[in-house]
Order: C-alpha cells, then sequence, then structure tokens
C-alpha cells in the first residue's frame, strides 16, 4: 500500500483541519503493518488508514488528541507480544512491539525558508513520476517544523537552511537510491535522530479496452494505489461517467495512441480489448521496449497465436491472473489484480 501518497490525498481533502499523523518507525519481531506504514488521525477522532488489526487504534486516538492540542509530537511503543490483558495490545500475542512517531500535520504547512505551502508541491512532484525522500528531525521539539525534502530530478524543499541542507542533503540521495521505505539515523555529534522517509508516486497502469468486464478493474486497481490510464475509441464508453475511478480516459484508437505515447518501462500493461487484431498490434509494438508488466485477457493459446509465426515471450502474462478459480467479471478482477499486487510487492 502506498500509504504516504494516500496521507497527501486525505489531507488535501481536508485541507482546514489539522491532522495527527502516525508512522510506525520500528518493528521488533512481527506486527500487523511493516515500518514505514502511516495513518491520520483527525481533530474530530476520524481515522485515516490502519497500522494495526484494531488493537492499537484506539489508545492512538488518545494520544493524538494530546499531540494536537500540544503541536508536540510524541513516540509510543506498544508491546504485542502478551497473550493477556496485561500489557498493551489488548493480548493480541503478535510476538512483536512496535514504535510509532505521532506528529501534527497539516495541508497548509508553510517551511520558515519559503512562501509557498511544502505538501501540494511534494504531491506535484509526485503526480509528475518523481520519488521524494524527506528528513525531519524526532526526538526533540519540533512540532512547528516541515520536513526537508529531496526529489529524484534535485528538487529540494522544506524547513532548512544552507549549511543543513549541506548536511543531510547526501545522506537524503543515498537514501533515496537505497530503495529503503524508512531509516532512522543518528547523525554525528547530534543529540536527536532523523527519521528519513520516502514517498513515491502511484505504479502506472495502462489498460486498453473499456468494456463491462474492465469497470471492477479499474476500480479495484484505483483503491489498491494504481495510476489508471484507460484507452479505447469508444467516447460513449471510454469517459469518467462509466469509469469515474480512473485518472485518465483517452477516447483513441490504441494504435494512434501508441504512435506518440509510448508506454514507460517501469508500467503495468492490461490488454482487454477483445479485438484480435487489436491485441497484435498492441503487442507487437510493446515486443521493441517490453514494460515492467503486460498481461492479456483470454486464453493462453490465443496469447500465442497473436505472436505467430514467432514464440510468446515469456514476459507476457496469459492468461492474466491468479489461477483461482475466477468466474465472472468480478471474480476476474480480483485474480488480475491479485497478480499484479504480486508482481508489484515481489519488485
Amino acid at each position: 500500500m502506498n500509504d504516504a501518497y494516500r496521507i497527501l490525498k486525505k489531507m488535501k481533502e481536508k485541507k482546514e483541519q489539522t491532522f495527527a499523523q502516525a508512522t510506525i518507525v520500528h518493528v521488533d519481531g512481527s506486527a500487523y503493518r511493516h515500518a514505514g506504514a502511516k495513518m491520520l488521525i483527525g481533530e474530530d477522532d476520524s481515522l485515516y488508514g490502519t497500522l494495526s488489526a484494531g488493537c492499537l487504534e484506539e489508545d492512538l486516538a488518545y494520544h493524538a488528541r494530546e499531540v494536537l492540542q500540544t503541536r508536540q509530537p510524541q513516540t509510543l511503543i506498544y508491546h504485542l507480544k502478551a497473550e493477556d490483558d496485561l500489557s498493551w495490545g489488548q493480548g493480541a500475542g503478535c510476538n512483536g512491539s512496535i514504535q510509532v512517531y505521532v506528529e501534527p500535520c497539516e495541508w497548509e504547512a508553510r517551511p520558515r525558508f519559503q512562501d509557498e505551502p511544502v505538501w501540494p508541491q511534494v504531491e506535484s512532484l509526485l503526480d509528475s513520476g518523481n520519488k521524494v525522500a524527506s528528513a525531519k528531525i524526532i526526538g526533540e521539539d519540533n512540532g512547528h517544523s516541515v520536513p526537508l525534502f529531496y526529489a529524484d530530478n534535485g528538487t529540494v524543499l522544506g524547513d532548512a537552511d544552507q549549511e543543513t541542507r549541506r548536511r543531510i542533503i547526501p545522506g537524503l540521495k543515498r537514501f533515496l537510491q537505497s530503495g529503503q521505505k524508512l531509516q532512522v539515523v543518528k547523525p554525528a555529534h547530534a543529540d536527536a535522530d532523523l527519521l528519513f522517509e520516502l514517498y513515491e508516486p502511484r505504479e502506472q497502469l495502462y489498460l486498453f479496452g473499456a468494456g463491462p468486464d474492465v469497470e471492477p478493474i479499474v476500480r479495484l486497481a484505483s483503491s489498491l494505489d494504481f495510476y489508471v490510464t484507460l484507452i479505447d475509441p469508444r467516447s460513449s464508453r471510454c469517459n469518467k461517467t462509466v469509469f469515474p475511478a480512473a485518472d485518465r480516459c483517452i477516447p483513441e484508437h490504441p494504435e494512434a495512441y501508441l504512435q506518440t505515447n509510448p508506454i514507460p518501462g517501469k508500467s503495468y500493461v492490461l490488454i482487454m480489448t477483445h479485438s484480435f487484431q487489436r491485441d497484435r498490434h498492441i503487442l507487437r509494438h510493446l515486443l521493441s521496449s517490453p514494460p515492467y508488466y503486460v498481461g492479456v485477457l483470454g486464453p493462453r493459446r490465443r496469447t500465442e497465436r497473436l505472436f505467430l509465426p514467432d514464440a510468446m515471450p515469456d514476459w507476457v502474462h496469459a492468461p492474466v491472473g491468479l489461477r483461482i478459480g475466477a468466474e465472472g467479471p468480478e471474480e476476474i478482477s480480483v485474480s488480475v489484480m491479485a497478480e499484479l499486487l504480486q508482481i508489484r510487492n515481489r519488485r
């Protein structure tokens, strides 16, 4: 799950509110979520996201109210190993403990050294396909600060003077290149720790075809943090009325679209046009530069015929989806998205 992106969207939606943001910064043993998982607690006690299966959220909401009132962050430790109710965790018996950092945050937060709010700029970087790393001080009074951000296109944002940037940005660059989601760093000659976090854009999913069987896939893909681009020549089908969860609806023939819009190498492609010739054209176009994932609806023999006289490449998934005996559009959508999640999480 792309918790960081979901958090940004919720902050933007409720931009008039101040939130308490809770982040798991360390896990000892096993727990429901991994380090880097996030959730928001609103001023009205509303909860967005989850850090556990319901064991911690009530207590987190209590501490969140304190954080919002005092504007001071807190670090909480929950022991989940016990099987009785004498220690916190409601006897979860999960054989682990987690450390949670709770801090105030708001959409319109402005850095001391910049005139514009920082979070809309971070969102813009993510929507442009950039990864963004942030650094914030934990363990001291920083309730009014904004993190320092470094994007992989070189953009620097946030609460830091030139000297602080000079000291921290090299570490942020290394963290961004490492692929880690979260890291706690203790700088030399410093009392407080630095929390490095990774903000990633949503994965791009290109879906060719806008039939009724595509509707549940688009809904599910959007809910699972994919940026969905739908391509189909039928304007009566390829629109936001039929597919409100799609991010882009492009009423064009795939042949015309692909001539001027190369598919990025890190993206996912689903081919569901129900047209043999159209599927063949799309696949032939992708042969020279395959994306990260390509799935084709229909029996394997049909897909093999699309490549004749050549053999079907091993990077093509056909039939698309995990083998769960799915039947009907809703079940097939679960099968398809389960395979995409398997591929995404493996990466």
